[in-house]
């Protein structure tokens, strides 16, 4: 089931980042960890600004199964280019558990997109397809292809720690 995010959530959706973190080449790499106050904080904010259309409004969905948070959508509006006077969606946090339903990441996703695209001053949504299903970039990528994004630049990265 998806639905809207609630602050009772909270605790939930943390454990959920939690466990993605711990599945990622952070957790592999030892770098780091998740910093559970600015997730609270993070999350509180994010909630309290679901559905709006303005810039800094999110969009907070998660997928439940048997009572249990399996995945999460937080996604944004920014300026686009930053300085932009217009918008763009963009996803902070798109997860999945490895229990997690096997059309609910497609069905958070769209939840997004389909927000973003009722924003009267949205004119892109921008998703980076990186570690959310099953640690798979190649994965999320053709759930976001099956949606509609096109490929558009790469990611690099140098692990510098």
């Amino acid at each position: 089931m998806i639905r809207n995010a609630k602050f009772e959530d909270i605790p939930a959706i943390v454990e959920l980042l939690q466990d993605a973190f711990s599945r990622s080449h952070y957790a592999r790499e030892n770098v780091g960890a998740i910093d559970v106050k600015e997730a609270k904080r993070l999350l509180l904010q994010a909630i309290q600004r679901h559905g709006y259309s303005h810039g800094g409004a999110c969009w907070v969905q998660v997928s439940e199964s048997h009572g249990i948070v399996t995945g999460l959508i937080l996604g944004t509006l920014v300026r686009v280019c930053v300085i932009g006077d217009k918008l763009m969606a963009t996803d902070l946090f798109w997860v999945a558990s490895n229990i997690v339903e096997p059309g609910d990441p497609y069905a958070l996703m769209k939840g997004m997109i389909n927000w973003a695209k009722s924003c009267p001053e949205v004119v892109e949504v921008k998703c980076g397809s990186t570690a959310i299903i099953r640690d798979n970039p190649e994965e999320a990528a053709a759930v976001l292809k099956r949606l509609g994004l096109k490929r558009y630049g790469v990611i690099y990265r140098e692990a510098v720690r």
